[in-house]
Protein backbone atom coordinates (compact mmCIF):
# COMPACT_ATOMS: atom_id res chain seq x y z
CA UNK A 1 0.00 0.00 0.00
CA UNK A 2 2.96 2.32 -0.50
CA UNK A 3 1.31 3.90 -3.53
CA UNK A 4 -2.03 4.53 -1.81
CA UNK A 5 -3.38 6.54 1.09
CA UNK A 6 -6.44 5.92 3.21
CA UNK A 7 -8.94 8.78 3.31
CA UNK A 8 -12.41 9.40 4.68
CA UNK A 9 -14.77 11.34 2.41
CA UNK A 10 -17.94 12.90 3.78
CA UNK A 11 -20.71 13.73 1.29
CA UNK A 12 -23.10 16.21 2.96
CA UNK A 13 -25.73 16.01 0.20
CA UNK A 14 -26.50 12.39 1.13
CA UNK A 15 -25.13 12.56 4.70
CA UNK A 16 -22.79 9.59 4.26
CA UNK A 17 -19.10 8.97 4.80
CA UNK A 18 -16.89 6.68 2.73
CA UNK A 19 -13.54 5.12 3.63
CA UNK A 20 -11.43 4.82 0.50
CA UNK A 21 -7.86 4.01 -0.53
CA UNK A 22 -6.66 6.31 -3.30
CA UNK A 23 -3.51 6.23 -5.45
CA UNK A 24 -0.95 8.94 -4.75
CA UNK A 25 0.40 9.00 -8.31
CA UNK A 26 -2.84 10.31 -9.85
CA UNK A 27 -4.10 13.87 -10.05
CA UNK A 28 -6.67 14.95 -7.49
CA UNK A 29 -9.21 15.55 -10.28
CA UNK A 30 -8.88 11.97 -11.49
CA UNK A 31 -9.24 10.63 -7.97
CA UNK A 32 -12.23 12.92 -7.38
CA UNK A 33 -13.95 11.42 -10.42
CA UNK A 34 -13.32 7.90 -9.07
CA UNK A 35 -14.76 8.93 -5.70
CA UNK A 36 -17.82 10.41 -7.43
CA UNK A 37 -18.42 7.10 -9.25
CA UNK A 38 -18.18 5.19 -5.97
CA UNK A 39 -20.62 7.57 -4.28
CA UNK A 40 -23.05 7.45 -7.22
CA UNK A 41 -23.16 3.65 -7.11
CA UNK A 42 -23.42 3.45 -3.32
CA UNK A 43 -26.16 6.09 -3.09
CA UNK A 44 -28.52 4.23 -5.44
CA UNK A 45 -29.40 7.34 -7.43
CA UNK A 46 -29.66 9.91 -4.62
CA UNK A 47 -26.29 11.45 -5.53
CA UNK A 48 -25.96 12.79 -9.06
CA UNK A 49 -22.74 14.10 -10.57
CA UNK A 50 -23.32 17.62 -11.88
CA UNK A 51 -19.62 18.16 -12.70
CA UNK A 52 -19.47 20.94 -10.11
CA UNK A 53 -18.11 18.96 -7.17
CA UNK A 54 -14.84 19.69 -5.38
CA UNK A 55 -12.85 18.10 -2.59
CA UNK A 56 -12.20 20.11 0.56
CA UNK A 57 -10.18 19.43 3.67
CA UNK A 58 -12.75 18.77 6.41
CA UNK A 59 -10.85 20.65 9.11
CA UNK A 60 -9.45 23.68 7.29
CA UNK A 61 -12.10 24.03 4.58
CA UNK A 62 -9.31 24.42 2.01
CA UNK A 63 -10.30 23.49 -1.54
CA UNK A 64 -7.96 20.88 -2.98
CA UNK A 65 -6.60 21.70 -6.43
CA UNK A 66 -7.76 19.18 -9.07
CA UNK A 67 -4.53 19.65 -11.04
CA UNK A 68 -2.16 18.61 -8.25
CA UNK A 69 -0.95 15.08 -7.83
CA UNK A 70 -2.25 13.50 -4.63
CA UNK A 71 1.30 12.97 -3.35
CA UNK A 72 1.99 16.73 -3.68
CA UNK A 73 -1.35 17.86 -2.24
CA UNK A 74 -2.51 18.31 1.35
CA UNK A 75 -4.07 14.83 1.20
CA UNK A 76 -2.24 12.46 3.52
CA UNK A 77 -2.95 9.05 5.00
CA UNK A 78 -5.98 9.45 7.30
CA UNK A 79 -7.15 12.74 5.75
CA UNK A 80 -10.78 13.65 6.17
CA UNK A 81 -12.27 15.29 3.11
CA UNK A 82 -15.62 16.68 2.03
CA UNK A 83 -17.05 16.14 -1.45
CA UNK A 84 -19.26 19.12 -2.13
Amino acid sequence: MKNKVYIMVYVPIIEKEFDIYIPIVKKVGTVKNLIIKIVEEASEGTFINDNCKYLYDKFTGEKINDEEFVKNSIIKNGSKLILY
